[in-house]
């Protein structure tokens, strides 16, 4: 894993020196080669990190700071709260204590030295910093003579000397570098890396690597010696996981990050495609074609491989994923996965993902799209809650559920028997809404497809798995199916029957039977079939013919195969789907007839 990361940093040309950290630079305090403050110039929100040299762990004690780039509260002196700032008087004395021992190699340092000691420059920049709503927390550098002062390359030699004072001397032989298998000096600690704030990271950053509890020094070794690694590769490890993380998707309250080892193209990356399909900003509709929408990276990856395969792309045919789900606890990146293969593994297996998602609309005109997985997983969380926080109540319900359903599609496996319990909990919840709302929100469920696109996918797989898939992606009218994907067609019939009879009603016969149906279909079929004589009496008469004919079908395909009394949690996913599949042929069927 390390190896790899070294190998992408490499790559992409990430490898910073040692000794320096990509950082966010909000404002740059402006002054003139004399020392006099110019202003304030602000960075555009998104503008690209700096690297600037950084003292590690050491900055987050009482004594220490970064040079150059650091929160403006530090340089200037800033105390609003006596007892909450009480360290930036030491902190503050050292930031200038640098640049006087810097100053002989760039004597811009002496420069921006001069501005600081200086009372009404300081003061200046404060009110500056108030205009442009700029905070004391916010990192900031400075700019001399219109120069970042970062970027200067005189204090180089300086700096490689001031900062072995943060490094503890080592003794005897130098230890194999974990990463390059080189021997090589040590790091007593490594430094940590931004960016899973998001997903429990803490505000200073995340280590990689880090032994400082008991539990982690079993063997009697301290710090480093339990994984020896040169500063000079775990700085490249950590710009390689820097970047990553900016782009990286969150899933279970970890971030996915991932790479190729060959030249794989943006357009041919095929991780985007669990994110980027159909659904966008929270809203719960679906978007929907009439024909079957393949995505452009699938198909950019099909022809990637039929390309390799006639031997016209022969690099990428060694080129492998990398997918590392990451999360931060207590400054420290939790591994939470790590997964790697061939790209064409990994293109088969999303292959087969969207294949076992295809499923009729809800109209019956052609299939869905293949929805965001993320959209597929707000299927799973419990009924209610806040639609404002539908995301982070996902993270919080599903962080193990979601770990094990991207497991499922990276290898191709069966989805875990909890997805279709929560999901049919959630298809019976929904239809149970439209009667606490007096039948109105069952329109909006009536265009549901998510929910069973998801269940159709782990029925499917578990057919797979023993060996009899035969499930298909709309309404089956063979022999080849179950008693109870047959019950679930007819109670969709049923269903439609009431409602073509009474359209004014508004809790129908979904809201008040599905639930028992779907469990027991043997203790709600025959009454559903009593009511359909009374409903059907009121219809005219080709219309009765149609429906009656249609239940005869479903009837004669169950046979003497009896109606089960207890179904199992298969037979109700089987149940679920007959009821959707049927119900969107029927709407079709009746679109057709207006």
């Amino acid at each position: 894993m390390l190896t790899e990361l070294y190998q992408y940093a490499l790559k992409e040309n990430l490898a910073a020196r040692p000794g320096f950290k990509r950082k966010r630079v909000k404002a740059y305090l402006s002054l003139s080669c004399e020392g006099k403050f110019l202003g304030i110039e602000p960075r555009e929100k998104g503008a690209p990190d700096v690297y600037a040299p950084d003292v590690g762990a050491a900055a987050n004690g009482t004594r220490y700071c970064n040079p150059l780039v650091e929160k403006a509260q530090i340089p200037l002196r800033i105390i609003k709260d006596a007892e909450k700032d009480k360290n930036i008087p030491t902190k503050s004395d050292f930031y200038l204590s640098m640049l006087d021992d810097g100053a002989a190699d760039e004597p811009y340092f002496a420069v921006i030295a001069k501005a600081l000691r200086d009372g009404e420059s300081v003061a200046a920049m404060e009110r500056a910093m108030v205009e442009q709503k700029l905070k004391g927390s916010d990192p900031v550098s400075f700019l001399v003579d219109g120069m970042p002062i970062e970027q200067s390359e005189k204090y180089l030699f300086w700096w490689e000397k001031f900062r072995a004072q943060f490094s503890s001397p080592q003794s005897g032989d130098c230890p194999r570098c974990l990463i390059t298998g080189q021997a090589a000096p040590s790091m007593d600690t490594v430094p940590k890396v931004s960016g899973l704030l998001a997903v429990g990271g803490h505000t200073s950053g995340d280590a990689f690597l880090c032994f400082d509890k008991d539990a982690f020094q079993s063997y009697g070794l301290k710090k480093s010696a339990n994984a020896p690694v040169s500063e000079e590769a775990m700085t490249a490890v950590n710009a390689a996981l820097s970047d990553l993380l900016r782009e990286s998707k969150v899933l279970g309250g970890a971030k996915l990050v991932h790479w190729y080892s060959g030249p794989i193209t943006e357009e041919e990356d095929l991780i985007p495609l669990l994110f980027d399909a159909g659904w966008d900003n929270g809203s719960f509709e679906s978007e929907e074609t009439s024909e079957k929408d393949e995505k452009p990276a699938l198909r950019s990856a099909q022809k990637l491989i039929e390309s390799i395969r006639a031997g016209m792309r022969p690099e990428q045919l060694s080129a492998r994923y990398y997918i590392l789900p990451l999360s931060g606890a207590g400054g420290r990146m939790m591994v939470r996965g790590w997964y790697e293969g061939s790209y064409e593994e990994l293109y088969q297996s999303f292959r087969l993902w969207f294949d076992d998602l295809a499923l009729v609309r809800w109209n019956g005109k052609g299939l869905a799209n293949p929805p965001k997985l993320k959209a597929l997983c707000t299927r799973m969380l419990k009924p209610g809650g806040d639609p404002k926080k539908i995301w982070e109540r996902m993270d919080k319900e599903l962080p193990n559920l979601l770990g094990k359903v991207l497991n499922a599609i990276i290898k191709a496996g069966p989805l875990p028997d909890e997805t279709a319990m929560r999901v049919l909990h959630y298809i019976r919840s929904a239809i149970l809404a439209a009667e606490q709302d007096g039948g109105n929100s069952a329109g909006n469920f009536e265009r549901e497809t998510l929910a069973f696109q998801l269940l159709k996918a782990w029925l499917i797989r578990k057919q797979r798995e023993r060996g009899d898939e035969k499930l298909m992606e709309a309404a089956k009218t063979d022999r080849t199916e179950s008693a109870a994907y047959c019950c679930g067609q007819l109670m969709a019939t049923y269903v439609a029957i009431q409602q073509a009879a009474m359209p004014e009603v508004g809790v129908g016969l979904a809201q008040r039977y599905y639930t028992a149906a779907s469990s027991g279909p043997a203790f709600v079929i025959g009454k559903l079939a009593q009511l359909a004589q009374h409903h059907l009496s009121k219809l005219e008469k080709g219309l009765s013919i149609y429906y009656e004919r249609c239940l005869s079908e479903i009837y004669v395909r169950i046979g003497d195969s009896k109606i089960p009394t207890m179904l199992s949690i298969e037979q109700q996913a089987e149940f679920a789907l007959g009821y959707y599949q049927q119900r969107a042929a029927l709407y079709s069927t009746s679109a057709s007839k207006e």
